[in-house]
């Protein structure tokens, strides 16, 4: 199952792969979401329900790619997030219109089907909840958490 999962999201990435400004986002998420995902987000994520959980992984650097699918973001968690400025970047695989919105940093940014965003994302030692704001309700929701938190 975990090894139709992650060829399924590499070939989601490899079919994605050339339609934004940043054409490597998808396959690294994919690689990442292969390579390290964990089963859920952990409970100090404290995500709403309902959420559209698929999986929590490792953040590396100082840059976390994820995927935003119909209705769900991939990874769902980013944990061991450093403090400090991060970027984050958003890869639509879905076929809808989806969007960024971290309201307690003020970041409402749309991703349109096939494209990519960045925003930048300043991170303390509290949990950063992610949602689109047109599909919080069917659980497009995300966190990123900060390392030790």
């Amino acid at each position: 199952m975990r090894i139709a999962l992650a060829v399924a999201f590499a070939l989601a990435g490899v079919a994605c792969g050339g339609s934004g400004s940043s054409g490597s986002a998808p396959s690294a998420a994919a690689s990442a979401s292969a390579a390290g995902s964990s089963a859920t987000c952990p409970a100090s994520a404290a995500l709403p329900t309902p959420v559209s959980d698929h999986g929590a992984v490792a953040a590396r650097g100082s840059s976390v790619p994820i995927q935003a699918g119909d209705f769900f973001f991939a990874p769902t968690c980013a944990t061991d997030v450093s403090a400090g400025t991060l970027t984050l970047t958003v890869h639509n695989t879905g076929t809808a219109l989806h969007n960024v919105t971290i309201q307690s940093l003020g970041i409402d940014k749309d991703v349109p089907a096939g494209q990519t965003i960045t925003v930048t994302v300043n991170v303390g030692s509290a949990p950063v909840p992610f949602f689109c704001k047109y599909h919080r309700t069917s659980g497009m929701v995300g966190a990123l958490l900060p390392s030790g938190g």
